[in-house]
């Protein structure tokens, strides 16, 4: 549903992969060399974009950006395990009882190069996760995690910093 939204993919997508789209402008941008095995691109209000960058694999994923203007950018060569969700916002608001306004606004997330993602883990609205990091099962992220970082828990905590990750098992 909509008018001028744009879809670019440069790499085979499964039909296991929905794409679904409410709104107008909205961007999807998936480079060379992804691979999304299973999931849902989830677009809503107006003017949102996706971007997942080349050499990224994804098992299984729900990636929504539901509030006008917000953006989930996943860098280059990211692997992401089964039961991944990302959200740039809480999809309903929260209201302050003292000033009636809303206190739960959406923000975008960027998921930087080389960031590996267990199985289950939530991404929040607001974060940034810097380039080579893993961030364990189960984990919740609601924070910044700094470069060559492990984090793991709810909420997601650096337990072990200056590391890399390989797909080799070595």
């Amino acid at each position: 549903m909509g008018t001028n939204n744009t879809i670019v993919v440069k790499s085979h997508l499964p039909i296991n992969v929905d794409i679904v789209i409410y709104g107008d402008n909205h961007k999807l941008i998936i480079e060379e060399d992804v691979v999304f095995k299973k999931g849902q691109i989830w677009f809503e209000d107006h003017d949102c974009e996706i971007c997942i960058e080349s050499g990224t694999t994804i098992e299984e994923a729900h990636l929504a950006v539901a509030e006008n203007g917000t953006k989930i950018l996943i860098g280059k060569d990211c692997m992401f395990s089964k039961g991944i969700h990302i959200a740039t916002t809480d999809s309903h608001s929260v209201i302050s009882l003292e000033s009636g306004q809303r206190i739960n606004p959406s923000q975008n997330i960027v998921i930087g190069n080389h960031v590996w993602l267990g199985y289950c883990v939530n991404i929040n609205k607001g974060v940034v996760i810097e380039p080579d990091c893993i961030v364990a099962s189960h984990s919740v992220v609601t924070k910044t995690i700094k470069s060559h970082s492990i984090a793991a828990g709810i909420p997601a905590k650096v337990v072990k910093s200056n590391i890399t990750w390989n797909r080799i098992r070595i």
